[in-house]
């Protein structure tokens, strides 16, 4: 999108920002991790609208020059321009609070800032605990996944993912259902599914059944179909509704291209595989995997016994 002379009318309707970051962590990178927190951006490029006096996101741009010109003219009428610098000074006070996280990883500090304000220092607060306190994000946990940033939730989820917590099993099966507030829902759910291998059990698999039939170019799929087994595994009133799904889920190839083919043929054998976990039996898999072997499987599996 930029350089770009057609986006020419917009260039006097906002102050324009290029944030880079490089993960090495140093003083610049950590700079420019606050601005990706605070506005909940975890996957790049992104280009958005931001209301300079609440640093809140108005407004995402598309990257077609129509959709960018668009945005702007929207956020233009929506947000007032305005000389006051309080958004600068919360910004500047709420690094401090998190520089002090950042120094120190205190955990008796990172309990009182669990609840601060500013989301970057609410992140900083929850990466000391999820280190040093995963129990007391865990028993949190149900509140904390309503917070809208995707980042924080991430977190709260791998530490349940770990701790396990079967009182967030509702709140995680939401999210699953209905990512709401995500900039990136793929990967939230992919996360809320993970943690549902733990904290999930039969009432779960309804939620995620949808997405072991996803894409096989899709991470979310082979997280769906490892959680399923895993809930399985540790109830065994779920494993008849699991092999089904199972079943169900051999993928068929969409595209005749060697990288439709290596992924299709890796989640197929991630699904024979499942099912072997689940049932303590073996099907042999093919040489080759096309629509005549998927169906000789399907048959094989649902014609075995439970």
């Amino acid at each position: 999108m930029l350089p770009n002379a057609g986006l020419k009318p917009a260039y006097d309707k906002a102050v324009w920002m290029y944030v880079y970051r490089d993960f090495t962590q140093s003083p610049a990178d950590v700079k420019a991790e606050r601005v990706s927190l605070r506005l909940s951006v975890t996957s790049w490029p992104q280009l958005v609208l931001v209301d300079p006096d609440t640093v809140e996101v108005v407004g995402s741009t598309g990257r077609t020059e129509d959709t960018f010109l668009r945005a702007v003219d929207r956020a233009a009428a929506r947000v007032r321009a305005s000389e006051t610098s309080a958004a600068a000074d919360r910004i500047a006070d709420a690094d401090a609070r998190a520089a002090e996280l950042e120094s120190s990883s205190n955990v008796q500090l990172a309990r009182r800032y669990l609840d601060d304000d500013d989301i970057v220092v609410r992140y900083r607060a929850l990466h000391v605990l999820a280190e040093k306190d995963p129990k007391f994000v865990a028993k949190q946990a149900v509140a904390l996944l309503q917070v809208p940033n995707d980042t924080f939730r991430y977190d709260v989820c791998t530490t349940l993912g770990t701790v396990g917590r079967k009182d967030a099993r509702g709140a995680l099966e939401s999210l699953v259902r209905n990512p709401v507030h995500s900039r990136n829902p793929n990967v939230l759910r992919i996360r809320a599914v993970s943690a549902l291998a733990t904290c999930g059990n039969r009432d779960s698999v309804s939620a995620i059944r949808p997405l072991t039939r996803g894409s096989y170019l899709n991470g979310l799929t082979g997280t769906a179909i490892k959680s399923v087994v895993e809930i399985a595994k540790s109830d065994p009133t779920a494993r008849a509704e699991v092999r089904q799904i199972l079943i169900e889920s051999f993928p068929q190839q969409l595209e005749e291209t060697p990288v439709h083919a290596r992924y299709c043929l890796a989640l197929a054998k991630t699904v024979n595989a499942a099912l072997a976990d689940v049932t303590g039996k073996q099907q042999a898999f093919p040489e080759t995997y096309d629509e005549s072997t998927r169906q000789h499987l399907i048959g094989a599996w649902t014609n075995a016994e439970p």
